[in-house]
């Protein structure tokens, strides 16, 4: 069966895509993807074999209503990932632009991803984790509901999150604590050595001995005023599940 040419979108004459789906030009569907109604997926995006698109939320609460999934332009989704609509009518599932996910990804009903992100073979997201821009999970690495994960993030492979990851920071176990700054994502990104050197101080303060958030909050005050401070701040303040503050290594 040769492969079917519509609008700019190729898509494979095995896959299956229910009435309603919208999908942007430039993106291929490759055999055996399954995308159900209530999905969106934008320009560029290539998906590869078997993935899942927009299938029912895992979750028992969920009773028909009408919930979505979108997806935004330049991602790649490879072989068996599922991706689940969201639970509560007119709520969607959101995944933003120029992600990679890898193998066996799955990410639960009301996830919201942000851009530039990579997600190893068999990550695991809840239902509503939110992931900002420029995080990297590695493989096998599990997050509990309601988590939030802050941009330039890293969460090593096999690691188990149940709290709120802070930005610029790398977290590793089960489950997961702090071990370091993400300084690589952060130098590739072009952020400046004063800038990398000013957030490790932060991570010092955080993780480099027991103390209360309380304490913790009063002495990221004193550090310099530069942005990226600000933002572990407000992270912190607006947190609901609150932060992981323990530590991999040592005490």
């Amino acid at each position: 069966m040769s492969v079917i040419y519509q609008d700019k979108v190729r898509i494979s004459p095995t896959a299956i895509i229910e009435e309603g789906v919208e999908i942007g030009a430039g993106t291929s569907i490759a055999e055996h993807v399954i995308i159900r109604k209530g999905t969106k997926i934008g320009k560029n995006c290539k998906i590869f074999p078997y993935a899942v698109l927009g299938e029912e939320p895992q979750d028992k609460s969920y009773k028909g209503e009408e919930t979505g999934l979108i997806i935004g332009d330049d991602n790649i989704i490879r072989e068996f990932v599922t991706l689940h609509r969201a639970v509560g009518s007119g709520n969607n599932t959101i995944v933003g632009n120029n992600n990679f996910l890898m193998v066996n990804v799955h990410f639960g009903h009301n996830c919201k991803i942000g851009n530039n992100c990579t997600f190893a073979n068999a990550v695991s997201l809840a239902g509503h984790v939110i992931v900002e821009d420029n995080v990297t999970i590695g493989g096998s690495s599990v997050v509990h509901q309601h988590c939030r994960i802050g941009k330039f993030a890293m969460i090593a492979g096999m690691s188990g999150l149940n709290h709120d990851a802070l930005p610029f920071m790398t977290y590793c176990g089960m489950p997961a604590g702090g071990i370091s700054t993400n300084r690589i994502a952060m130098k590739r990104a072009g952020f400046e050595q004063a800038v990398c050197s000013e957030i490790m101080r932060a991570f010092k303060v955080i993780y480099g001995r027991k103390s209360t958030l309380p304490n913790i909050m009063e002495n990221l005050s004193k550090l310099e005023s530069i942005p990226e401070i600000v933002d572990l701040i407000e992270f912190m303040k607006n947190s609901k599940r609150g932060i992981v503050l323990g530590r991999m290594f040592g005490k």
